[in-house]
């Protein structure tokens, strides 16, 4: 790994000896408050040289810990100049590769082939880290943004503060071990061992959980954020049958289950996700099963839920980063559930009623934003009316929930934030250039020699950095965290004979 300032003045330290791996070592180990590459790092640009003490190998995992303090506040804006560049080697053994960034409570975090480790939002420096001698793998094929930009191995709590990693087990192939992390401080809070069903399908992995603020449900368990206790084990999921969901109705037709999304609301689990046409127009209504974290056995089910729009490649599970169209491999048409709200129809039943109208357009009935926490008595936050429209649709990487115009056209969405439960079309958040539902409509990326942050019309909101032809661009995205916005480019060095010499994940920090 290395960090540098913008001048790209690169800081490398030393690669620790590489952890040995043996069999059911669960618990991990504190080396102290800081990191040895953090020794004399300031509190601004870092520019000292990193300590060369290598940490002491181990066979079980190493935790190094931050003492917890005052998050910052997400940046409204996007700023005007690289602040730091942070840098690492893709094939580093002691990382295997980055997975992707997401945003904790306190600022970014980075989850690697072995575990996870938190930035400082002000240097680009590592404040905590959590490397295990397993491999991180799967706990879910589809779901919540940190979910899909984690590759699936890990998943956040909606509110931030908790991180729920999946590890292979050296015990048994069909058994994943979840670790929870403090996103403040990467104090491991439990280390716990579920046996998944065992899945062979190209759009299910061998675990799938689903996490609240309070709990993480992997499979049947319900099991406590805090210490990793069970507090709940429900009774076998009657949807799964030979490992694969069914949908267990007969009065409806093209009717489809889906595995529930990796988030779930701050405190309400999703049990199922059905999904079906009430007449004649493709699928268009979908039905949950909500229960309280605290009281699982306690469902009900609550239909009138808008599918994802398919066709704009953003389902969940779906990446449209690169131009991928996975709609073959992953056909997910259930409610994308952000920060516990999804998006409704406002009266349900008369929604219902005509859509069983040949002549019925969907895309004529209002829609409202709704707090699932709201639903099942949790809280008592009111539905919030979007508006008419049909096609619910969430760019990759949003804090916003997006429902598009009847045309299509991405300026005409209007646009749900749920942490301030603001509603504004796209044009006039580019218009006023600061908020949640701007940052989300920015994308990163490369034309020619140079990497920039853009906006819908492709002009150029922020200049990166220039590479020469040899470094091949392959992803990048946009991640607004607490403190400092970071834009994250993975990219593959080639020699000049056409070879792959390097593979770096860039991580910009913006202010």
């Amino acid at each position: 790994m290395r960090t540098s300032p913008a001048d790209d003045t690169r800081l490398r330290p030393p690669r620790p000896a590489r952890a040995i791996r043996e069999a059911a070592l669960t618990t991990a180990v504190a080396i102290g408050l800081v990191s040895p590459m953090l020794a004399g790092c300031t509190d601004s640009v870092p520019t000292s040289t990193p300590s060369t003490a290598s940490p002491t190998p181990t066979t079980a995992a190493v935790s190094t810990t931050a003492p917890a303090g005052m998050a910052a506040d997400i940046p409204e804006a996007l700023g005007q100049q690289v602040r730091w560049q942070r840098v690492i080697d893709d094939d580093d053994a002691e990382i295997y590769h980055v997975e992707g960034v997401l945003a904790g409570a306190s600022g970014p975090i980075v989850v690697t082939g072995h575990g996870a480790m938190g930035l400082d939002p002000e240097t680009g420096e590592t404040t905590w880290s959590y490397r295990d001698p397993e491999g991180t793998m799967p706990v879910t094929g589809y779901g919540v943004v940190s979910a899909e930009r984690a590759h699936g191995q890990a998943v956040l709590s909606p509110d931030g503060t908790r991180l729920v990693l999946g590890l292979s087990s050296s015990t048994s192939n069909f058994a994943t071990r979840l670790v929870g992390l403090n996103t403040g401080t990467g104090e491991v809070l439990f280390d716990h061992e579920v046996t998944g069903y065992a899945i062979v399908s190209e759009r299910a992995v061998d675990l799938h959980i689903q996490v609240t603020d309070h709990v993480v449900m992997a499979e049947r368990e319900v099991i406590s954020l805090e210490d990793g206790s069970v507090l709940a084990t429900l009774p076998p999921d009657p949807a799964v049958v030979d490992g694969d969901r069914q949908c267990l109705r007969t009065d409806v037709g093209s009717c489809e289950s889906f595995w529930p999304g990796s988030q779930g609301g701050h405190s309400t689990l999703i049990l199922d996700s059905t999904c079906w046409s009430p007449g004649q127009t493709a699928t268009s209504w979908c039905e949950l099963t909500l229960a309280p974290d605290d009281d699982p056995t306690v469902s009900r089910q609550v239909g009138g839920f808008v599918p994802i729009d398919r066709s704009t490649g953003d389902a969940e599970g779906q990446s449209n980063v690169a131009g991928d169209n996975l709609d073959d491999v992953y056909p997910v048409l259930t409610p994308p559930v952000l920060d516990g709200w999804a998006i409704r129809y406002s009266d349900a039943d008369a929604a219902y009623a005509s859509m069983r109208d040949e002549d019925a357009d969907p895309l004529s009935l209002p829609l409202e934003a709704m707090s699932l926490d709201a639903l099942v008595s949790t809280n008592d936050a009111a539905p919030v009316p979007l508006g008419t429209s049909g096609q619910t649709v969430r760019d990759y990487g949003a804090r916003t929930l997006a429902v598009a115009g009847a045309d299509g056209k991405p300026g005409d969405a209007v646009v749900f934030d749920p942490a301030t439960r603001q509603v504004q079309g796209v044009d006039q958040a580019l218009e006023q250039g600061t908020g949640a539902i701007y940052l989300d409509a920015l994308t990163v990326t490369r034309s020619g020699s140079d990497l920039d942050i853009t906006r819908p019309d492709g002009s150029v909101a922020l200049h990166l950095t220039e590479y020469d032809a040899r470094i091949e661009h392959t992803d990048a995205y946009l991640v607004p965290a607490p403190g400092v916005i970071v834009a994250v480019e993975h990219h593959r060095t080639t020699t000049e004979d056409g070879k792959t010499d390097e593979s770096e994940v860039v991580i910009f920090g913006v202010g």
